[in-house]
């Protein structure tokens, strides 16, 4: 597997956390999975040795470096491209991923198989190897001029049309992915549909419905033993059923300043997600009696503005910027109910983890949250992306019982089991 993070090691998102658990659901199954990320600043790991390859005519070297974490084998690429405060967000991102794919393909010998994911890896599919490539989110393409591209890469431009690489006047790496990979998945049947049509296709949909026989939608798990009220020790009172909720609500509510009930939000920070639709129905949500406590960072619109909401409204907002894994826990427990206005969602691990901890989510039906929230029975699901929308989405939940939500969210499996099957097939399909 190859990717740009994954957790524990190296997390900005989601993609780290499936990339971390898949590999270990699958070794009951037979498939030994190794994962090739960067060695980020920050990452112990112990050398084992260098990679040669060629970049733009040159030869370079990497190091290379190993660690076993939960049963599985992390490879790092040791690039001083990735010495750097952040992992993403830079001029030169497609730059960076483009010499960390050609020294991985270095080490691509004598795998069976390569599973990419997303376009930091999706370089890797032109070269011939059996591959699996998995898209995460179909916004990020890797955009780059194609003379500095095949400049590096050394591959030929007669990859550069339409059919290929070539997506108006650019290099998409993406799109490569999609065209060259034998199987191509995504992280929700939902969002396997949705990305087919203009709509969420973010100028694809096209190149998808022509490969839309290899593409398959898989739905992301959730580490359960990970996230787990009865054991998780973030949680000063875990709790095994929806019994037990009631104390965290009050403990959270009481540990923020907030007067109950509260609403949740967990994650990043941006337009997708549909946050702005959150502050722009924040007065009417709080004239409905609720607090709000918000966690993360993103664009710096949404974190001034959930900041301002704090200041004039004490005791009844609270936002924390950045990530703080046991406020994190505690806001999935503790939230009268879980806001999810997404936009669009591939898959959303959030609301899998609410629902695990008993917090009903009011969720956008698009994508991966219309596959797992099952609409009046363990949360709500509305369908306008506007502050109506939203506000509709909690009326009816008032109006429902909020406990049967709860409990029925609880027993919900959203293990890795039944998703690590679901790969072991396509990589049958692939592998013969």
């Amino acid at each position: 597997m190859v990717a740009a993070e994954a957790f524990p090691l190296l997390k900005v998102g989601g993609l780290a956390d499936v990339v971390g658990a898949l590999p270990k659901a699958l070794r009951p199954l037979g498939v030994e999975a190794t994962v090739l990320i960067p060695w980020a600043s920050g990452i112990e790991a112990r050398r084992v040795g260098e990679v040669a390859f060629s970049f733009a005519g040159y030869e370079e070297r990497a190091a290379l470096g190993e660690r076993v974490e939960g049963g599985v084998r992390f490879w790092l690429l040791g690039l001083p491209d990735f010495a750097r405060e952040r992992l993403y967000g830079y001029p030169d991102d497609v730059r960076r991923f483009v010499r960390f794919a050609l020294a991985a393909r270095s080490l691509a010998q004598g795998f069976d198989l390569l599973h990419l994911h997303d376009w930091p890896a999706a370089l890797l599919a032109l070269y011939g190897f059996p591959t699996v490539y998995t898209i995460h989110n179909l916004a990020h393409q890797g955009l780059w001029d194609p003379g500095e591209f095949f400049y590096w890469t050394g591959l030929p431009w007669s990859l550069f049309h339409m059919e290929a690489l070539e997506f108006y006047g650019r290099v998409n790496l993406m799109k490569g992915g999609i065209v060259f990979a034998q199987r191509v998945t995504t992280v929700s049947p939902g969002y396997a549909q949705e990305i087919q049509t203009p709509e969420f296709g973010e100028g694809l949909d096209g190149v998808l419905r022509r490969h839309r026989h290899k593409l398959r939608g898989i739905l992301n798990g959730l580490d359960t033993e990970y996230w787990d009220p009865e054991s998780d020790p973030y949680l000063p009172f875990p709790y095994r059923d929806w019994s037990g909720k009631a104390r965290m609500e009050a403990y959270l509510a009481e540990a923020l300043g907030l007067r109950p009930p509260v609403l949740g939000v967990v994650g990043r920070l941006v337009f997708q997600k549909g946050l702005d639709l959150v502050l722009e129905g924040l007065p009417h949500l709080l004239a409905l009696g609720y607090s709000l406590a918000v966690l993360g960072s993103g664009e710096e619109a949404l974190e001034e503005g959930f900041a301002r909401a704090m200041r004039e409204n004490p005791g009844r907002v609270h936002f924390q910027r950045g990530h703080d894994e046991a406020l994190a826990h505690r806001i999935y427990a503790g939230s009268h109910a879980f806001l999810m206005p997404s936009r669009f969602e591939p898959c959303g691990l959030s609301q899998m983890i609410a629902m695990r901890y008993g917090t009903p989510p009011v969720a956008r039906g698009v994508g991966g949250l219309k596959d797992t929230v099952r609409d009046g029975k363990t949360g709500v699901l509305f369908h306008l992306a506007h502050p109506e929308g939203l506000l509709f989405g909690l009326c009816r939940l008032e109006h429902l019982d909020r406990e049967a939500l709860g409990r029925a969210g609880m027993a919900e499996d959203f293990s890795w089991e039944g998703p690590a099957r679901a790969y072991l097939e396509v990589y049958r399909e692939v592998c013969g």
